[in-house]
């Protein structure tokens, strides 16, 4: 390449950052465009081009329609205010209840069966064993159904995603057959928990199941859990649910529900927690007056992950607790098949058509 003379130099500098060099490259005949670029370079010259749109230089300021909209006239106050007004109506909209009062207008005892963990869906859940059960809650009118979660196995590829290997059915279906199942018992359920398992669609898509379930079923909607005053006739009973809660013990299994009321619930007369899938109840002496406290168990089997780690089987319970409308008294049952029959034994038993 031969040696810039001065006359081209001349050509470069008068006409480099004004105007797009293909617009005068036919000047310097025997250069390229990206020589004379780089020429303009050595020459310390500021670059007004990027290929052909100026970016630099004298340019003419573009005219937009419609203008450019202005900020300025929304202040961060009303943007605060809108974010409160919003917040507001949200929550208007929740139906979630911490501290509900349920009242059952009776002169005889009826019972609360805590039904927790039913995992449908599941291979390891029995759905016969499943079935049996909701046919004797259909049975006896006076056994009210209490929700503590895990309705569904619900495995999904955001939660867990290994589970779906040991799922009899996919989500949507298993929703499809809770909602089936547990509508069998409508006008009856007392509450809804979501569970952990429930939990993972609301992450997933923002469906809340337990929500849903509640508002079709007319009762209330639990949330996480909370203390509900259920009102048996005249005589009032605490009642403090969650599906999970800390201080879980293996030695001690109803070490969770005795600390909910230790620290969050001291007036409960009930404590319940789930999720553990193993069943307990114990009825003790404390302070002036007795308190149960309960781990219902699960419908579901152990699964692969709970024989890895030594689990064996839970004896799919459904704990219940029988409650007096005209005195303070409280009797537990590890099993909603002892609860039937003492029913029966009141006289409270099978409903007649």
């Amino acid at each position: 390449m031969s040696k810039y003379t001065k006359s081209e130099d001349e050509i470069i500098v008068s006409n480099y950052g004004i105007t797009p060099i293909t617009l005068w490259a036919d000047k310097l005949p025997t250069r390229t465009i990206d020589a004379i670029a780089s020429r303009a370079r050595r020459l310390k010259l500021k670059s007004g081009l990027i290929g052909n749109q100026i970016t630099t230089g004298a340019y003419v300021k573009p005219t937009f329609i419609p203008d450019l909209p202005n900020p300025d006239g929304l202040t961060f106050e009303e943007l605060w205010e809108a974010g409160v007004v919003f917040q507001h109506a949200s929550k208007r909209l929740s139906t979630r209840q911490n501290t509900p009062t349920i009242h059952l207008d009776v002169d005889h005892p009826i019972a609360v069966c805590f039904v927790a963990d039913t995992h449908i869906g599941a291979l390891d859940t029995p759905l016969d064993v499943v079935r049996a059960r909701f046919d004797l809650l259909e049975e006896y009118p006076w056994i009210y159904p209490a929700g503590c979660g895990d309705m569904t196995d619900n495995y999904v590829p955001t939660s867990h995603a290994a589970g779906m290997f040991g799922a009899l059915f996919p989500p949507e279906l298993q929703k499809e057959l809770v909602e089936n199942l547990y509508a069998r018992l409508k006008g009856r359920w007392l509450w809804l928990i979501q569970g952990c398992h429930d939990e993972w669609s609301h992450n997933a898509d923002d469906f809340d199941l337990t929500k849903y379930m509640s508002k079709n079923l007319g009762c209330v909607n639990l949330g996480f859990g909370g203390l509900v005053k259920l009102m048996v006739g005249a005589q009032e009973y605490q009642i403090a649910v969650r599906h999970k809660y800390r201080y879980n013990s293996s030695y001690n299994l109803t070490h969770a529900p005795k600390q909910l009321v230790r620290f969050d619930e001291q007036t409960a007369d009930i404590a319940v927690v789930a999720h553990n899938h193993v069943s307990a109840i114990e009825q003790v002496q404390e302070k002036g007056k007795d308190r149960m406290y309960i781990r219902p168990g699960s419908m579901k089997g152990a699964d692969r992950w709970a024989r890895s780690v030594g689990f064996t089987d839970t004896g799919k319970n459904m704990p219940c607790v029988v409650l007096w409308p005209n005195k303070r008294q409280m009797m537990g049952f590890m099993d909603l098949e002892q609860c039937a029959d003492y029913m029966q034994s009141l006289g409270l038993g099978r409903k007649t058509e």
